[in-house]
Protein backbone atom coordinates (compact mmCIF):
# COMPACT_ATOMS: atom_id res chain seq x y z
CA UNK A 1 0.00 0.00 0.00
CA UNK A 2 3.03 2.63 0.43
CA UNK A 3 4.04 1.83 -3.01
CA UNK A 4 0.67 2.21 -4.38
CA UNK A 5 0.62 5.86 -2.38
CA UNK A 6 3.80 6.78 -3.59
CA UNK A 7 3.52 5.72 -7.21
CA UNK A 8 0.39 7.39 -7.40
CA UNK A 9 1.49 10.65 -5.97
CA UNK A 10 4.77 10.78 -8.09
CA UNK A 11 2.78 9.85 -11.55
CA UNK A 12 -0.31 12.09 -10.54
CA UNK A 13 2.34 14.89 -9.98
CA UNK A 14 4.85 14.85 -12.37
CA UNK A 15 2.10 14.93 -15.33
CA UNK A 16 -0.07 17.73 -13.75
CA UNK A 17 3.20 19.97 -14.04
CA UNK A 18 4.62 18.51 -17.45
CA UNK A 19 0.64 18.99 -18.86
CA UNK A 20 0.61 22.69 -17.73
CA UNK A 21 4.63 23.44 -18.84
CA UNK A 22 3.35 21.63 -22.14
CA UNK A 23 0.55 23.53 -22.90
CA UNK A 24 2.30 26.75 -21.91
CA UNK A 25 5.39 26.72 -24.41
CA UNK A 26 4.40 24.24 -27.14
CA UNK A 27 3.85 26.05 -30.43
CA UNK A 28 0.09 26.95 -31.66
CA UNK A 29 0.23 24.60 -34.49
CA UNK A 30 0.89 21.51 -31.86
CA UNK A 31 -1.62 22.24 -29.05
CA UNK A 32 -0.41 25.07 -27.12
CA UNK A 33 -1.67 28.00 -26.26
CA UNK A 34 0.63 30.37 -24.12
CA UNK A 35 -1.03 30.37 -20.89
CA UNK A 36 -1.35 28.54 -17.47
CA UNK A 37 -4.38 26.32 -18.25
CA UNK A 38 -5.82 25.03 -15.12
CA UNK A 39 -8.35 22.63 -16.91
CA UNK A 40 -5.50 21.13 -19.05
CA UNK A 41 -3.06 20.71 -16.23
CA UNK A 42 -6.22 18.91 -14.42
CA UNK A 43 -6.55 17.24 -16.64
CA UNK A 44 -3.17 16.01 -17.41
CA UNK A 45 -2.85 15.54 -13.05
CA UNK A 46 -5.66 13.02 -14.05
CA UNK A 47 -3.94 11.25 -16.88
CA UNK A 48 -1.30 10.84 -14.45
CA UNK A 49 -3.17 9.17 -11.92
CA UNK A 50 -4.85 6.78 -14.55
CA UNK A 51 -1.62 6.42 -16.64
CA UNK A 52 -0.53 4.83 -13.14
CA UNK A 53 -3.17 2.83 -12.21
CA UNK A 54 -2.62 -0.42 -13.65
CA UNK A 55 0.75 -0.82 -12.86
CA UNK A 56 0.93 1.51 -9.13
CA UNK A 57 1.73 -1.36 -7.16
CA UNK A 58 4.43 -3.23 -9.82
CA UNK A 59 6.96 -0.42 -10.86
CA UNK A 60 9.65 1.53 -8.90
CA UNK A 61 9.03 5.31 -7.67
CA UNK A 62 11.66 6.41 -10.79
CA UNK A 63 9.38 4.46 -13.26
CA UNK A 64 6.27 6.12 -11.80
CA UNK A 65 7.73 9.37 -13.02
CA UNK A 66 8.26 8.36 -15.70
CA UNK A 67 4.89 7.59 -16.21
CA UNK A 68 3.31 10.28 -15.43
CA UNK A 69 5.78 12.53 -17.45
CA UNK A 70 4.80 10.41 -20.80
CA UNK A 71 0.75 10.66 -19.56
CA UNK A 72 1.19 14.73 -20.12
CA UNK A 73 2.02 13.90 -23.76
CA UNK A 74 -0.17 10.50 -24.18
CA UNK A 75 -3.13 13.37 -22.80
CA UNK A 76 -2.24 16.25 -24.68
CA UNK A 77 -1.95 14.35 -27.56
CA UNK A 78 -5.29 12.56 -27.33
CA UNK A 79 -6.93 15.65 -26.62
CA UNK A 80 -5.40 17.45 -30.06
CA UNK A 81 -6.83 14.38 -31.89
CA UNK A 82 -9.92 14.81 -30.96
CA UNK A 83 -10.45 18.41 -31.77
CA UNK A 84 -8.50 17.72 -34.89
CA UNK A 85 -11.61 14.66 -36.13
CA UNK A 86 -14.58 17.21 -35.14
CA UNK A 87 -15.63 14.41 -31.60
CA UNK A 88 -17.64 16.00 -29.08
CA UNK A 89 -15.96 15.13 -26.10
CA UNK A 90 -16.48 18.55 -23.90
CA UNK A 91 -14.49 16.49 -21.15
CA UNK A 92 -11.71 14.90 -22.89
CA UNK A 93 -12.76 11.83 -21.26
CA UNK A 94 -11.43 9.73 -23.88
CA UNK A 95 -7.65 11.61 -24.05
CA UNK A 96 -7.83 11.51 -19.88
CA UNK A 97 -9.32 7.99 -19.79
CA UNK A 98 -8.91 6.15 -22.92
CA UNK A 99 -5.71 6.85 -24.23
CA UNK A 100 -3.39 7.14 -20.97
CA UNK A 101 -5.64 4.02 -20.09
CA UNK A 102 -4.18 1.98 -22.90
CA UNK A 103 -0.49 3.75 -22.39
CA UNK A 104 -0.53 3.07 -18.74
CA UNK A 105 -1.79 -0.79 -19.88
CA UNK A 106 1.35 -1.25 -21.79
CA UNK A 107 3.86 0.80 -19.17
CA UNK A 108 3.36 -2.18 -16.71
CA UNK A 109 4.83 -4.62 -19.39
CA UNK A 110 7.72 -2.21 -19.44
CA UNK A 111 8.34 -1.43 -16.40
CA UNK A 112 7.13 -3.80 -13.87
CA UNK A 113 9.74 -4.60 -11.04
CA UNK A 114 10.42 -8.67 -11.34
CA UNK A 115 10.09 -8.94 -7.63
CA UNK A 116 6.77 -6.92 -7.51
CA UNK A 117 4.98 -8.90 -10.76
CA UNK A 118 2.52 -11.37 -10.08
CA UNK A 119 4.09 -14.76 -8.04
CA UNK A 120 1.92 -17.81 -8.68
CA UNK A 121 1.98 -20.21 -5.76
CA UNK A 122 4.99 -22.55 -5.79
CA UNK A 123 3.26 -25.38 -7.03
CA UNK A 124 2.15 -23.86 -10.19
CA UNK A 125 3.84 -24.24 -13.23
CA UNK A 126 4.60 -20.47 -13.91
CA UNK A 127 6.90 -20.36 -11.05
CA UNK A 128 10.26 -19.24 -11.05
CA UNK A 129 12.93 -19.47 -9.26
CA UNK A 130 12.89 -15.53 -8.74
CA UNK A 131 9.34 -16.13 -7.09
CA UNK A 132 7.90 -14.10 -9.66
CA UNK A 133 6.73 -14.40 -13.01
CA UNK A 134 8.19 -11.69 -15.35
CA UNK A 135 9.37 -8.03 -15.49
CA UNK A 136 8.72 -5.12 -18.07
CA UNK A 137 10.97 -5.18 -20.61
CA UNK A 138 13.27 -2.31 -19.56
CA UNK A 139 13.94 -3.93 -15.60
CA UNK A 140 16.52 -6.25 -16.59
CA UNK A 141 14.50 -9.13 -16.01
CA UNK A 142 12.39 -10.27 -18.76
CA UNK A 143 11.31 -13.15 -20.81
CA UNK A 144 8.97 -10.34 -22.86
CA UNK A 145 5.84 -12.45 -21.91
CA UNK A 146 4.24 -10.00 -19.59
CA UNK A 147 4.65 -6.96 -21.99
CA UNK A 148 3.37 -8.83 -25.09
CA UNK A 149 0.02 -10.12 -22.25
CA UNK A 150 -0.46 -6.30 -21.72
CA UNK A 151 -0.43 -5.39 -25.00
CA UNK A 152 -2.90 -8.16 -25.92
CA UNK A 153 -4.69 -6.78 -23.35
CA UNK A 154 -5.14 -3.39 -24.65
CA UNK A 155 -6.03 -4.67 -28.23
CA UNK A 156 -8.69 -6.81 -26.89
CA UNK A 157 -9.85 -3.76 -24.51
CA UNK A 158 -10.46 -1.81 -27.72
CA UNK A 159 -11.95 -4.37 -29.54
CA UNK A 160 -14.51 -4.83 -27.14
CA UNK A 161 -15.27 -1.60 -26.05
CA UNK A 162 -15.42 -0.43 -29.71
CA UNK A 163 -17.81 -3.20 -30.86
CA UNK A 164 -20.46 -2.63 -27.87
CA UNK A 165 -20.34 1.48 -28.09
CA UNK A 166 -20.79 0.51 -31.81
CA UNK A 167 -23.97 -1.61 -30.91
CA UNK A 168 -25.26 0.92 -27.96
CA UNK A 169 -24.74 4.09 -29.71
CA UNK A 170 -25.87 3.14 -33.03
CA UNK A 171 -28.65 1.96 -31.89
CA UNK A 172 -29.49 5.32 -30.37
CA UNK A 173 -29.10 6.88 -33.48
CA UNK A 174 -31.10 5.33 -35.44
CA UNK A 175 -33.92 5.06 -32.79
CA UNK A 176 -33.61 9.43 -32.92
CA UNK A 177 -32.52 9.74 -29.24
CA UNK A 178 -29.04 9.72 -29.74
CA UNK A 179 -28.72 13.92 -28.98
CA UNK A 180 -30.80 15.86 -27.83
CA UNK A 181 -31.90 19.08 -29.85
CA UNK A 182 -30.04 21.69 -30.90
CA UNK A 183 -32.41 24.08 -28.93
CA UNK A 184 -32.38 21.77 -25.27
CA UNK A 185 -28.81 21.88 -26.14
CA UNK A 186 -27.87 25.33 -26.04
CA UNK A 187 -30.19 26.11 -23.14
CA UNK A 188 -28.33 24.01 -21.24
CA UNK A 189 -29.41 20.40 -20.39
CA UNK A 190 -29.28 21.70 -16.28
CA UNK A 191 -32.36 24.05 -17.92
CA UNK A 192 -34.11 21.97 -20.53
CA UNK A 193 -34.08 18.70 -18.99
CA UNK A 194 -33.46 19.63 -15.26
CA UNK A 195 -35.60 22.82 -14.58
CA UNK A 196 -32.79 24.86 -13.38
CA UNK A 197 -29.08 25.43 -13.46
CA UNK A 198 -26.39 23.49 -11.50
CA UNK A 199 -24.29 26.25 -11.17
CA UNK A 200 -25.38 30.09 -9.30
CA UNK A 201 -23.26 31.93 -11.71
CA UNK A 202 -25.92 30.99 -14.76
CA UNK A 203 -29.37 31.64 -12.73
CA UNK A 204 -31.83 33.61 -14.86
CA UNK A 205 -29.74 32.65 -18.57
CA UNK A 206 -31.80 30.35 -19.92
CA UNK A 207 -35.04 31.82 -18.64
CA UNK A 208 -33.83 35.34 -20.32
CA UNK A 209 -33.69 33.99 -23.71
CA UNK A 210 -36.67 31.82 -24.76
CA UNK A 211 -35.51 28.52 -26.18
CA UNK A 212 -34.91 28.75 -29.76
CA UNK A 213 -33.87 32.43 -29.49
CA UNK A 214 -30.44 33.39 -30.44
CA UNK A 215 -27.77 32.39 -27.56
CA UNK A 216 -25.56 35.82 -28.83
Amino acid sequence: MARVAVTTTLSGATAGCTGVLLKKFLPTKMGGTHIFDVGHTCNSLLGGLVGVTAGCATISAGSAIAVGFISAFVYHGGSCLSRKLKIDDPLDAFAVHGACGCWGTVAVGIFTVLPYSYAPNTGNSLYTDAGAYDGGIFSGTTRGELFGAQVVGVIIEILWVGSMSTILFGSLKLAGIFRVGMEEEEAGLDNSKHGGSAYANNVGVASSKPMGSSMA
